[in-house]
């Protein structure tokens, strides 16, 4: 039927024209029908045939690709099929089945019960099941089944449209279940449900038709894993064409798994995305800095050392010194501590101030107690919180704390209206001692204060962590500056109080120096025309350093390097393009790299080093952390032919995902983790463990907070006690009852602002 629809233009009939969008269609009349019939995969769509010209190809084109256009139905499927219907209320499914068996040719015949066929179906004899559809037709009256039109096949459609709805449920309840039980059986995580290729899977499936065979095992591990591997290197030399401008940065990523294995993950990371080399179990030489410079050596020499702007690597002694040993092998290049990991460290010294630490434990107290009681996490959940959880997991595990202190705050109303209802005073969980120290710390104002100055004292750092994390912008341009604003607002958090601001201003310049001093952090702050033309941007020595250390290391010709640190005045005082109404305009709207690459053309020596500096990231984290990806590849017992088949699936698993991430499927997610991964993050908020030794030189004045914000409150001042009296029968009381006598439950703050408070009164 598609040749009433288009022109040969050739003698073999192999290239014709489409009389509708007159496009030339190569391979034959069979893939101009799919052209017709809108069939993905092969050939564009044609957006101008009418649509009864798509439906009739579609149709088709759908028994020529099952095989099933003129087959009638089979003795075997019909009696078989029957042969499991027994309830009444199925006999809608099986005229529907009927009618899906061989829908272009059968209709079937108003006056044939549903009951007449069963029963003669049922009762053919065994003999007869090997003479084919004849016989059966002839005994089982289904003489009434005959050949029609379209036409007809149409109207039979809609003569019993709930016996097809009801075929198609439990169809499709089926094809859920079997989907299910693959899983299962195969040991698939459920997350991979949520993978956009599994769902293009299912749709290429549907789209095929019956009949289709899946490949074997034995070809996904081998050839066509291997084309896979061909086309992510192929997206690899597509990057590598923008890294001879932009440079870009080795990420080693190193990170503990479940099996409590070090695992390091070496990645690329440039402005059009993040590429998977490899993962090496570091976990007998984690501490050893040559063998780890050997690494990050045969990284750089994988990558193309005249690429690699920087490494980075977590802020270890063993990381340092072996950054160390590379850069005095490649003096081009920068090693770099990973700024994620230096600002955890931070967060973990925030939690170590004795009186932060101790309003934490509180918090944790509250976590782990309900959700290690499934029941009142039950109650919680539906009846106060909406569904949302307590617990909020960030990239690391102090970045955690904080964002989990902002849930607790978010919900307080919700848990203190839970800890007063009559199905918590009535419940068993009440009368624990546990119970009763939770509650007490839920029903304390004087808690929630100390939980809001915390959380305001974290903020500013928890923010940097978060743009940092963000896939948004480039974040080594503004890392510099984000850290001395993030002391400035602590500051101001705390009324210049230095008795309030002073433990976390000495955290952070403990960081300080390894970290922000970094020539690369420096001088991509003074090329940052963001920053730079500010009347508050910051001339300090150590910038001016930094940026001629870039200039010396990242540039190999001498004579590039003196007309380099030549055009930095012109882009200081704004000269030529620097100072046209575009540029000036454009300061803070272009991404600063993209703000050189155009404004940058007459200082071409600067500008090749600005945006080398400018594209690059400050996190060596990348990549999720998935442990079950991981578990099979570094296990010691494979053999070398099964390694390297579990190293290229890892290498396709990542570089998939990271290509999806790319694209914008999740633009704010620096890191995602499995079930196992993301419990290791959580863990303090979900069980006990030792603790840690608090400092004790911190005379920020603890014991006058105790004395403003002590838990032994008078009785008289804001501790909300439970009444004992209250306490009812659980058959007798409303699920949301809440005892008023027990301290007026509000939705405002509460006067939460603890920062308006003296500490010393």
């Amino acid at each position: 039927p598609g040749w009433e629809h288009c022109v040969a233009q050739d003698e073999k009939k192999r290239r014709v024209k489409c009389n509708y969008c007159e496009k030339i269609i190569s391979g034959g009349i069979n893939r101009f029908k799919q052209h017709l019939a809108r069939i993905p995969g092969e050939v564009a769509y044609c957006e101008k045939a009418p649509e009864e010209v798509y439906l009739k190809i579609k149709e088709n084109m759908k028994w020529h690709r099952t095989g099933r256009r003129h087959r009638k139905p089979d003795t075997k499927e019909i009696s078989t099929f029957y042969m499991h219907s027994d309830n009444e209320d199925e006999g809608g499914e099986e005229e529907g089945y009927l009618q899906c068996i061989s829908k272009d040719i059968l209709a079937i015949d108003d006056k044939v019960s549903d009951n007449d066929i069963r029963n003669n179906v049922r009762g053919r004899s065994p003999g007869s099941s090997g003479n084919g559809a004849e016989p059966l037709l002839k005994k089982s009256r289904l003489d009434s089944v005959f050949l029609k039109s379209l036409k007809s096949q149409t109207s039979a459609h809609y003569k019993q449209p709930r016996a097809r709805t009801g075929f198609e449920k439990k169809t499709h309840r089926e094809v859920i279940s079997a989907i299910c039980k693959f899983f299962y059986h195969a040991g698939i995580p459920s997350n991979a449900a949520n993978s956009p290729y599994f769902h293009k899977m299912l749709e290429l499936v549907g789209q095929y038709g019956q009949g289709l065979q899946g490949p074997s095992s034995r070809l996904i591990s081998g050839r066509l894993l291997q084309e896979e591997i061909a086309n992510t290197k192929e997206y690899l030399v597509e990057l590598k064409t923008s890294w001879a401008i932009t440079g870009c940065s080795v990420m080693a990523d190193s990170w503990n798994d479940a099996q409590g294995r070090m695992l390091i993950n070496f990645l690329v990371s440039c402005p059009r995305g993040v590429y998977f080399l490899s993962s090496v179990d570091a976990t007998d030489i984690i501490e050893d800095a040559v063998h780890l410079f050997k690494l990050l050596d045969k990284a750089v020499d994988e990558v193309g050392e005249e690429y690699v702007v920087q490494v980075i690597t977590r802020n270890t002694l063993s990381f340092r010194n072996a950054g160390k040993m590379l850069e005095e092998k490649r003096r081009n290049l920068f090693w770099t501590p990973c700024a994620v990991y230096c600002i955890d460290r931070m967060l973990e010294d925030f939690v170590n101030i004795k009186w932060v630490g101790e309003c934490v434990d509180k918090a944790k107290k509250v976590t782990r107690f309900i959700y290690n009681n499934t029941w009142l996490l039950n109650f919680m959940k539906k009846e106060f919180t909406k569904g949302q959880e307590l617990l909020q997991p960030a990239v690391t595990k102090f970045g955690t704390n904080f964002f989990t202190l902002q849930s607790l705050l978010d919900q307080r109303v919700g848990l203190k209206r839970m800890f007063q209802s009559n199905r918590w005073l009535s419940s068993r969980f009440s009368k624990s001692d546990e119970g009763k120290e939770v509650e007490k710390i839920v029903l304390n104002v004087s808690f929630w204060k100390k939980m809001q100055y915390v959380k305001k004292s974290f903020e500013p750092v928890a923010e940097v962590l978060q743009r940092i994390g963000s896939d948004k912008i480039r974040s080594l341009p503004f890392i510099y500056n984000d850290i001395c604003r993030t002391k400035l607002a602590i500051k101001a958090i705390h009324g210049d109080d230095v008795r309030k601001y002073g433990p976390f201003w000495s955290v952070i310049e403990s960081n300080w120096s390894s970290l922000f001093h970094h020539p690369l952090y420096v001088a991509a702050y003074f090329l940052n025309p963001s920053y730079r033309y500010r009347p508050d941007f910051l001339m300090n020595p150590e910038v001016i350093r930094g940026l001629n250390g870039c200039i010396v290391r990242l540039e190999a010709d001498n004579g590039k390097k003196i007309a380099a640190s030549m055009q930095i005045p012109d882009f200081v005082s704004a000269k030529a393009d620097f100072g046209t109404d575009l540029a000036i305009s454009t300061r803070s709207e272009l991404d600063p790299a993209s703000w050189w690459q155009q404004h940058g053309i007459s200082c071409l020596e600067l500008q090749r080093i600005a945006i080398r500096i400018l594209s690059q990231t400050c996190s060596s984290i990348g990549c999720e952390h998935n442990w079950s990806a991981f578990d099979q590849v570094h296990i010691k017992r494979h053999n070398c032919l099964s390694r390297k088949r579990l190293n290229d699936q890892t290498y396709v698993h990542y570089n998939l995902r990271l290509r999806e991430r790319q694209l914008g499927r999740k633009p704010d997610e620096l890191v995602s983790f499995d079930s196992a991964m993301l419990e290791s993050v959580l863990d303090d908020w979900l069980v006990e463990t030792e603790k840690l030794a608090m400092h004790e030189d911190e005379e920020i004045i603890y014991t006058e907070v105790e004395q403003f914000c002590g838990d032994d409150m008078d009785e008289h001042e804001s501790e909300e006690k439970r009444p004992a009296e209250m306490v009812t029968i659980a058959g007798f009381i409303e699920p949301l009852d809440v005892i008023p006598s027990a301290g007026g439950v509000t939705t405002d703050d509460d006067g939460l602002d603890f920062l308006d408070d003296d500490l010393t009164d």
